[in-house]
């Protein structure tokens, strides 16, 4: 065992390591820094895909406000219904190419949507009315078993909604939660949920969630 002594009284003798040895301790110990900066950059910071401890709901056929699920894979069909403005239709189509297409989704864009079958659009987005002091919901229509849904509607309040709600409910259309749904709860205004926070407030998905994502699909 090789002991460094820092500080030497007079007549005292030094054992110092050999360099050999030296090498040794700097690349063991360069090896266990290594190992615990990727444990700590891939732990997440809470579950946030549904379904969680904390998401109450079960992934049924629904009507506006009976709840969200996961869409059933990573081929993420859309189509946007023409209550929609343009203006608001750029911003849902930013949202989706410049946010979730990036990750292991695949965002497509068929010349026509499907409303009924085995392979419905995933995303039907709309305007119209939604619940009081809301910005737009998204809910399931179509759940296929497995906490998947094969069709989710998002509405919006306004037919050009801000940047945050189009990237805030088309997380939830693919099993993004709020803070409070997450296990372990968050604050629903935790920044590290990025867009995800309630009410919305950034248009950006942020790493915690895209990770999610990519651990889900």
């Amino acid at each position: 065992m090789c002991v460094i002594i820092d500080q030497v009284r007079k007549g005292e003798q030094v054992i110092r390591p050999t360099r050999g040895i030296r090498k040794s301790i700097a690349a063991f110990a360069a090896i266990a820094l290594a190992g615990i900066g990727a444990t700590t950059a891939s732990a997440a910071i809470t579950d946030s895909m549904y379904p969680t401890a904390n998401t109450p709901w079960s992934c049924t056929d629904g009507e506006m406000g009976d709840g969200f699920c996961r869409t059933d894979n990573d081929a993420l069909t859309v189509w946007l219904q023409g209550t929609v403005s343009s203006a608001g239709k750029t911003k849902v189509k930013n949202a989706l190419n410049d946010q979730y297409n990036p990750t292991d989704l695949n965002v497509g864009y068929p010349g026509s949507p499907s409303y009924s079958g085995g392979s419905e659009t995933d995303i039907v987005y709309q305007s119209g009315s939604t619940p009081s002091g809301s910005r737009g919901i998204a809910w399931c229509n179509d759940s296929v078993g497995g906490n998947k849904c094969d069709q989710h509607y998002v509405r919006f309040a306004s037919s050009n909604p801000p940047a945050s709600t189009t990237c805030h409910e088309t997380g939830h259309a693919v099993g993004l939660t709020h803070g409070q749904n997450a296990s372990p709860r968050l604050s629903q205004t935790d920044s590290r949920l990025a867009c995800m926070v309630t009410p919305s407030a950034v248009a950006s998905l942020g790493a915690h969630n895209k990770s999610m994502i990519n651990s889900a699909y």
